[in-house]
């Protein structure tokens, strides 16, 4: 009923939003095409393109009346600065309404209101689910081409600057970590309602992995699992992919980013230098 396709965008609560585009700046380079306050969602939040990804650091606007009661001030009381979502761009957003309603998956629009006939979903340009329904929040988007602003959708776009000019040597690709309580559970969601296509893990943890749209890879961890730290459930991280990791590193040293080794080699960088998100960098997998 619905294909999901290139990732829209990873949200990101964070504390102040100048210090998170700056930090950005910083490591990635973004293309920033998107900076404003939606008083409808209670936030102020910039858009960054970075090689063909997006990411969303979103900071809650305190000083607007009746902040409290909005589902992304409610989230960061809850859990503090981490990743909120993953969103992706389907081709058929009435088709994923469809296909999550028959599965009894909860969906909201932006204002925290109950998504719940075709006649709303087709006045809205993105739903959410509710993470107890789908492992871990997800939203799904609308992409009209003509109409977005955003510039990957665009004949002129290229990404070949992170690829071949920056340090980091992005290939476009993303592995994105999410801590769930049933894995088995979780990976039939993955499968069964968006499509994904299990890969290989590196990992030794019982983890499961799934192709998902064009450019994520989703591993489905448990959330007990001790690499996880006690950290819940929800999205854990997001781990970018890189041509060549040896020179990745040396570009972190460079920036003097404090980082760790993971388990399966990756680099990470934890949440007290990465804005409240655990953000690592793992060597590109081979294309089957």
């Amino acid at each position: 009923m619905f294909k999901v396709g290139k990732l829209f965008h990873m949200t990101q609560v964070v504390e102040n939003l100048d210090a998170a585009d700056l930090w950005y700046n910083r490591l990635f380079s973004p293309c920033r095409f998107y900076r404003a306050l939606m008083p409808e969602a209670f936030r102020d939040a910039s858009l960054l393109a970075i090689s063909d990804l997006v990411i969303e650091p979103v900071e809650i606007a305190t000083n607007l009346p009746g902040v409290e009661r909005s589902p992304l001030a409610r989230f960061k009381a809850r859990y503090g600065n981490r990743l909120h979502s993953v969103a992706w761009y389907v081709d058929n957003l009435e088709g994923a309404f469809e296909a999550c309603r028959e599965r009894g998956v909860r969906m909201t629009d932006v204002t925290g209101r109950s998504v719940e006939d075709l006649d709303h979903v087709g006045q809205i340009k993105y739903f959410w689910t509710h993470p107890a329904d789908t492992h871990g929040m997800v939203e799904f988007a609308r992409l009209k081409p003509e109409y977005t602003i955003d510039p990957r959708a665009q004949p002129f776009w290229s990404s070949a600057y992170w690829r071949d000019e920056h340090p980091l040597g992005l290939t476009g690709q993303m592995t994105i970590v999410t801590a769930v309580r049933d894995v088995a559970a979780a990976s039939e969601t993955y499968q069964g309602l968006m499509g994904g296509v299990e890969v290989p893990t590196a990992w030794s943890d019982g983890r499961r992995a799934f192709q998902v749209g064009d450019d994520t890879i989703v591993e489905l961890v448990a959330s007990n699992s001790p690499e996880l730290g006690g950290f819940g459930d929800g999205v854990f991280g997001m781990a970018f992919h890189v041509a060549d990791l040896a020179a990745a590193e040396i570009f972190l040293k460079e920036l003097a980013l404090p980082y760790r080794r993971g388990a399966n080699g990756s680099l990470i960088v934890d949440p007290e230098h990465a804005l409240g998100a655990t953000v690592g960098f793992e060597q590109a997998r081979e294309k089957a």
